[in-house]
């Protein structure tokens, strides 16, 4: 008979059953790179433990040979495998196509070897038969040993792998990485006792079934603590497809994971790898991000920070992961892109400040023609009663032929006329000045002042008014006609309370806010602190006994400086004598 399965054939069908139970056990959890890898281990282990277990069925050293061939096809590739699990275990970068191509080159030599050592004796320099135990020793060339070393390599880095994630993980993963120590033993232990002659069963290799131990009990692992229903460090695979970010930082400060949309969100390399890197040197410039990964509860945090010149606003949710004695072992960063709903709050806040502006807009409008209604209503019902009981009366004068009378009412009825087509003039600027789109440019100073000089030429040879002013004038931006108001009122009040005669003098100069004051003093009175605190409001006449003015001058002059981006003001000590400067800023360009 060719085979006869004995007991050392039936422990290796058995080692091949139970790997292909761990497969069936692990096979929902594939989805893991982990798990994957862990796979094709027990994959492997099931392809050796046949081979093995039909080589000592077969008493003809030949059909041994050919099955110890056979088996390398599981050999050579577990120790690549075990040391891949370690490292997408550990969450090392460097699992790319290429480093994998390079791992195996070294196993696919030793495979090659294996079956053409009739012509090297690479593998094995001699082969010999037992036939007490039924099973064959040898002796091992130059190859094996290169391949045995490369194995031991690969095997030492991967329990490295597990060290360090000891270290770096969280709490909650350090019973893991125990369990998966412990089963990392038992293949190193199986090949030292085959390797070293220290074997209770002489030419029986106990490797592949301590890779079957180390199976279950890494299953176990994934069975009883869940290992890859997280990922390490709290990773759902569910991270590498969201649109928020995720950042996974220990207790120590260190960056122990997160998601491919960090690097889009802050505009990092996709190369750029930080895993293990402090939280601090990464994110150094977001203080409040800092402060939050201290914190022992749910933090919601709003921040924001420009990408290419473009603003981009987050909320960071911070929420603390617990271990499962309910220790905090570190804390997981969501990044929630509110751009959208920022931009439409700051629009609506836009819209509402516009309204609120016009309300306040509205709400002085009516102010204003209330304090209007007050304020002139009185007078234009004198001027205009004037006029009436003037006319009435030049009628009895012409019938009458008393000329000199009608002469004298014709005066009167001008002078209230006048009166009242001043009020009128001045609320046609008032409505102009608060609806009117006008073009602002370069103002000819000089010119407008002698224009406003001009309108009030009358008034200024009844006072015998004398004025200076500047020959040359800065240049400031406005709207000619409106600033002319403005010069108008100012010296028609400077003429009207100043002294006796009024002595005026106009000036301008460069502030520091670039901005042009022109002013206007007198030599009158002056106003008290008191006083100067109600001008430019409302309608207040500067002084009813002596002035004909209506109170509205001084209001239409503060609201054309504003509407041109300018402002008024007075000072004035209160002493008579000293009299008052009035003055008004324009800018000296035109704002965007």
């Amino acid at each position: 008979m060719i085979y006869n399965f004995g007991t050392e054939s039936v422990i290796e069908f058995l080692t091949a059953l139970a790997a292909l139970s761990t497969i069936i056990v692990l096979w929902r959890h594939r989805k893991s790179l982990e798990v994957k890898y862990l796979l094709y281990i027990e994959l492997l282990v099931v392809v050796w433990s046949i081979g093995y277990a039909f080589e000592f069925a077969t008493n003809q050293l030949a059909l041994k040979i050919l099955w110890a061939k056979l088996s390398y096809f599981g050999i050579v590739f577990l120790p690549v495998y075990y040391f891949l699990f370690t490292s997408a275990f550990s969450q090392r970068s460097n699992l790319k196509i290429k480093n994998i191509i390079f791992l195996l080159i070294i196993p696919l030599i030793t495979l090659v070897m294996a079956f053409t050592n009739n012509r090297h004796q690479l593998i094995w320099t001699n082969v010999t038969l037992d036939p007490r135990y039924n099973t064959v020793h040898y002796q091992h060339g130059i190859g094996f040993w290169v391949f045995w070393g490369y194995t031991e390599l690969l095997i030492f880095s991967g329990i490295i792998n597990l060290i360090k994630s000891f270290y770096k993980f969280t709490a909650y993963y350090k019973s893991q990485i125990i369990t998966l120590l412990i089963a990392s033993l038992f293949p190193i232990l199986g090949n030292i006792i085959y390797i070293t002659g220290w074997n209770p069963h002489p030419g029986f290799d106990w490797t592949p079934v301590s890779f079957v131990i180390s199976g279950i009990i890494a299953t176990y692992g994934i069975v009883r603590f869940r290992m890859f229903d997280l990922v390490p460090l709290a990773r759902i695979k569910l991270m590498d497809t969201m649109e928020d970010g995720v950042i996974i930082v220990n207790t120590e400060g260190y960056i122990e994971d997160y998601n491919k949309s960090i690097n889009e969100i802050f505009n990092f390399s996709p190369k750029y790898n930080f895993i293990r890197k402090p939280f601090t040197d990464i994110f150094g410039g977001y203080e409040v991000l800092k402060e939050g990964i201290n914190s022992r509860s749910v933090e919601r945090i709003y921040f924001s920070f420009f990408i290419d010149s473009e603003k981009k606003y987050y909320q960071a949710r911070i929420s603390p992961i617990y271990s499962r004695n309910q220790t905090i072992s570190g804390n997981m960063l969501v990044f929630h892109d509110i751009t959208h709903v920022k931009q439409a709050e700051d629009k609506l806040k836009e819209i509402n400040k516009k309204l609120v502006d016009e309300i306040r807009h509205r709400e002085k409008l009516i102010d204003d023609l209330d304090s209007f209604a007050h304020t002139v209503a009185h007078d234009l019902k004198n001027s205009l009663g004037s006029i009436v009981s003037s006319c009435e009366v030049m009628q009895e004068g012409i019938k009458d032929n008393e000329t000199e009378l009608v002469t004298e009412l014709a005066e009167l009825i001008k002078v209230s006329a006048s009166k009242t087509l001043q009020i009128t003039q001045e609320l046609l600027i008032l409505a102009t000045v608060s609806h009117q789109d006008i073009r602002k440019s370069e103002l000819p100073m000089k010119n407008i002042f002698s224009e406003a000089k001009l309108q009030l030429q009358e008034l200024i040879t009844a006072k015998n008014a004398i004025i200076s002013e500047p020959e040359i004038w800065p240049v400031a931006i406005g709207y000619a006609s409106w600033v002319e108001e403005i010069w108008t009122n100012y010296l028609s009040n400077a003429i009207k309370y100043g002294g006796t005669p009024p002595k005026i003098e106009v000036g301008a100069e460069e502030t520091e806010n670039s901005t042009i004051r022109f002013w206007i003093k007198d030599n009158g009175n002056g106003i008290r602190k008191e006083q100067q605190s109600k001008l430019f409001k409302k309608y207040i006449r500067l002084d009813p006994k002596k002035a004909e003015g209506y109170g509205l001058g001084l209001s239409i002059i503060k609201r054309i400086a504003e509407k041109l981006d300018g402002s008024v003001g007075v000072e004035s000590t209160g002493e008579p004598g000293k009299g008052t400067k009035f003055y008004f800023e324009l800018p000296t360009s035109i704002s965007v």
